[in-house]
């Protein structure tokens, strides 16, 4: 399926490591550099300024290229192009803290054009065969697919994905399956054999995955510490980041934990949130906090080696889980102290709120239908959400779904306007594509963006109507290009 995205933002890559050295030896708390990205014709130079905090005046740093066949850098700072392509530029302080731009060098003729004007996002092709995942593949068929990340678009590529099962005595929404499979052709029905569980960490609606550099398993991050309201499991206060371990069961949480309660806005004012999905953008080290307070879904942004570089601290949360057969663990209601890296002090990058319109059926209005997603590339958050409908015509029930993708900046400006997503609700496509009878019940479910030139988005269809608990998920790819 192809579409046309018109969105461009310059990569930008700003690595931060907590400085150790002993007494004798300046300690950074964070390094920068300036301009934040940037572009540079050949044979031409531009000028990268180091910032420290504190700040210094009088530090010598050392400078580097990860690439000197497309750009050098000097002693001072001072980039020069060499050949077109993209380049990082390192700036080390000591043997620990470092800062990484991405630089774009380009042929005179060649500028990029950054975002302005009034850039439009495209998706009202209907269904094709695009389609990179069918959920066949899931170890729980009867449960959609609530997310999906990847980082290997290869066929034989690792699609990790996240699935929340309910308990058949109480009805409770009490564990997470976080599962891989390789991606293989459309339609293979082989099954995930590599599995966790994930208990009572919550919802599991936003999953994102970073690769491993180490050479060891892949890092999760997925929110954590869900409480029970109602028959979910979410107004979580944290989420976690750890590695994949196959067959492991973890309890409400799992490796490092980030703990977020509070937040200021640009004006000052403060907000308490709740029920935190985590996205990262790596390339451009950029993390989202998707969130929520009564009414209101927010999105918050901020540095994310500014997160990594936060230290530990203790904190209390008040859980009420358990209940559920087989665990052995009845309903219960503790205040546990765990130990977090705490954002609450933490200046965001930006954040901007979606007021509530659902169930007004005012769906040109971000926020009519339920939230299935967000994500973080650059300078820009996309936000998708829909609505399941099943609607009778004659003596059959077809499908009347819909979705939605918008995308922000950080303040919350329109980057691309509200557009509905036509394959979601293309019912005699998705009829024909996915085998399916007359009735065809079908859920927006995960998006994710990818190097910002491949926007994937995840819909989940009931085979026989609403009650069926026989399911399929696909994986939608979008292109993305620039006019």
């Amino acid at each position: 399926m192809k579409q046309l995205f018109r969105f461009f933002t310059l990569a930008l890559s700003l690595c931060l490591a907590s400085c150790g050295g002993g007494d004798d030896v300046i300690e950074l708390y964070s390094l920068r550099l300036e301009p934040k990205n940037g572009v540079v014709e050949i044979g031409k130079t531009l000028q990268l300024n180091a910032i420290s905090d504190p700040v210094y005046t009088d530090l010598v740093y050392d400078w580097s290229s990860a690439d000197e066949a497309i750009a050098t850098v000097d002693g001072y700072g001072v980039v020069t192009g060499v050949k077109a392509g993209a380049v990082q530029i390192l700036c080390k302080y000591g043997t620990e803290r470092i800062a990484r731009a991405t630089i774009q060098v380009v042929d005179g003729s060649d500028i990029p054009v950054t975002p302005g004007g009034d850039p439009s996002i495209s998706l009202e092709s209907l269904l094709n065969y695009k389609m990179i995942f069918s959920s066949r593949q899931l170890v729980y068929p009867g449960t959609v697919m609530q997310c999906f990340d990847f980082h290997d678009a290869s066929e034989n590529g690792y699609i990790y994905f996240t699935q929340c099962a309910s308990d058949s005595s109480t009805g409770n929404k009490w564990l997470v399956a976080l599962s891989r499979v390789k991606r293989g052709g459309y339609g293979d029905s082989t099954r995930s054999g590599e599995t966790m569980s994930l208990r009572w960490f919550g919802h599991g609606t936003v999953l994102c995955v970073e690769k491993a550099t180490d050479g060891g398993e892949d890092f999760m991050w997925v929110n954590s510490n869900g409480t029970l309201s109602s028959k979910e499991y979410t107004n979580n206060k944290t989420f976690s980041r750890f590695r994949f371990k196959a067959n492991a069961t973890y309890e409400h949480s799992a490796g490092e934990t980030f703990y977020l309660d509070s937040y200021k806005d640009a004006s000052g004012k403060k907000w308490t949130v709740y029920d935190q999905q985590v996205n990262i953008d790596f390339e451009n080290r950029r993390l989202l906090i998707g969130c929520r307070s009564s009414g209101t879904r927010h999105n918050v942004i901020y540095d994310l080696d500014a997160v990594l570089a936060l230290k530990e601290q203790t904190v209390s949360l008040t859980r009420t889980w358990g209940g559920e057969s087989g665990t052995n663990t009845s309903k219960k209601t503790e205040t546990t102290e765990i130990s977090a890296r705490v954002l609450d002090n933490l200046t965001p990058l930006g954040s901007f709120r979606l007021p509530s319109y659902l169930n007004t059926g005012k769906y040109d209005q971000p926020y009519s239908c339920s939230h299935q997603g967000h994500a973080i590339y650059g300078n820009a958050v996309y936000w998708y959400e829909g609505n399941a409908f099943e609607t009778t015509s004659g003596s059959g029930v077809y499908d009347n779904s819909m979705a939605f993708v918008e995308v922000f900046d950080y303040n919350g400006n329109r980057l691309v306007p509200r557009t509905k997503v036509a394959a979601v609700s293309d019912f005699t496509n998705m009829k024909t594509l996915l085998n399916l009878h007359n009735n065809c019940y079908c859920e927006a479910e995960g998006l994710q963006i990818k190097g910002g030139n491949k926007l994937y988005l995840g819909i989940t269809t009931h085979i026989a109507g609403k009650s069926s608990g026989n399911r399929l998920s696909t994986i939608l790819e979008y292109d993305c290009s620039v006019e």
